[in-house]
């Protein structure tokens, strides 16, 4: 079974005999009826076709040449007709229409044409591999509207700044500690420096790292 979906499925008329000079031929019964499909199979299979031509179509396009390589491939026969009732497949009413109503009432045993995955569909039948991804968006235009004071702070939870910033003086308060112990530093006191490093200082340190800024400030030890 297969759904006009261009570029992947179109259909032409038949020729004044019946035939397709190219493409698949196929079927358009507007019926899933497996009954109906095997009595019209049948008889375009035979000697005697009795198949309306209204009936008959060429199918062609990409999914068509896949499924035309995959049974040379596999070694393989097949009927083609399109669905019935022009649809891909949703749960309505109690039952499953178009494609997935098909496969599963036994109408049809394989579905090629564009057919998009989703979790209801993929409970009830198998897909294939996927062999084609488009990629869809919506455009819509932007708001005028002023970006609040604190809108850099948008892209992260309130408890992760939170955390920064403590972890920051907590960071400064090491810093300062540390560099009152070293031999080299600038100690508040004690060693005759003509400038100290104070908290203020590592913090002033510490937020020019925050926010990739250079501080103008002699380096601690």
């Amino acid at each position: 079974v297969t759904l006009i979906e261009h570029p992947f499925v179109f259909t032409r008329e038949v020729d004044d005999e019946g035939l397709c000079p190219a493409g698949q031929l196929c079927l358009d019964p507007l019926t899933n009826d497996s009954t109906i499909l095997d009595s019209l199979f049948s008889s375009l299979h035979s000697s005697n076709d009795t198949v309306p031509i209204q009936f008959k179509k060429c199918c062609y396009g990409y999914c068509i040449d896949l499924l035309e390589k995959l049974a040379e491939d596999m070694n393989f026969d097949f009927d083609l007709y399109i669905v019935g009732d022009g649809k891909y497949g949703a749960w309505k009413n109690g039952h499953w229409t178009g494609l997935v109503g098909d496969l599963l009432g036994g109408s049809a045993h394989m579905a090629v044409t564009s057919f998009s995955i989703n979790t209801a569909r993929s409970q009830v039948i198998d897909f294939t591999s996927p062999f084609f991804s488009t990629s869809l968006g919506i455009l819509v235009r932007t708001r005028d509207t002023a970006a609040p004071i604190g809108a850099f702070m948008w892209p992260l939870h309130w408890t992760m700044w939170l955390g920064i910033f403590v972890a920051l003086h907590i960071t400064a308060i090491f810093l300062t500690l540390y560099e009152w112990k070293s031999p080299f530093g600038m100690t508040p006191k004690g060693r005759n420096r003509s400038k100290v490093f104070s908290f203020s200082s590592a913090l002033n340190v510490c937020y020019a790292l925050l926010f990739g800024r250079t501080a103008a400030i002699k380096p601690p030890k």
